[in-house]
């Protein structure tokens, strides 16, 4: 097993990116790790630390909000890593994160063979980015088509 031990952020929308950042990371162990999402019911297990910010829906108000619960959780946190793979509520945190310094990792969706809006946005901002699908590379040329854990 791997072991990751700088302070990293995982920063996606719960649910199925939620699972696919747990599956691209199987085998990695993060000693400082920290979690930004928004509410979804879903109770932290026991230690986690959890920054919860305002799910964006596109809309120019939230989008807002969002960006600025992000640089404070940033500016508090101070990650060497960030690591996603989307959605929404993620592009502030990836984006303002590179600027603040942190290695930023993007793993687009494996959900559809289209690029992501998300992974469109990102895209330029990320130090990594890991396409899932072969078809994808043609969307983002500077890519790694994923194969086993990602650090």
């Amino acid at each position: 097993m791997m072991v990751e031990t700088r302070r990293t952020c995982w920063v996606y929308s719960p649910g199925g990116h939620l699972a696919e950042l747990e599956r691209a990371t199987a085998g990695i162990r993060f000693t400082d790790l920290y979690h930004v999402t928004f509410a979804s019911g879903r109770a932290p297990a026991p230690g986690e630390r959890i920054h919860l910010i305002c799910h964006p829906r596109r809309r120019p108000g939230r989008t807002l909000l969002n960006l600025a619960q992000s640089l404070r959780v940033l500016l508090k946190e101070r990650p060497a890593l960030i690591l996603s793979t989307g959605a929404d509520v993620a592009v502030p945190t990836l984006i303002l994160g590179r600027l603040l310094g942190a290695e930023v990792v993007f793993v687009e969706t494996g959900g559809t063979l289209e690029p992501s809006l998300t992974g469109r946005l990102v895209y330029t901002f990320c130090h990594l980015f890991v396409v899932p699908w072969p078809e994808k590379l043609a969307a983002f040329p500077r890519a790694v088509l994923a194969s086993g854990p990602l650090l």
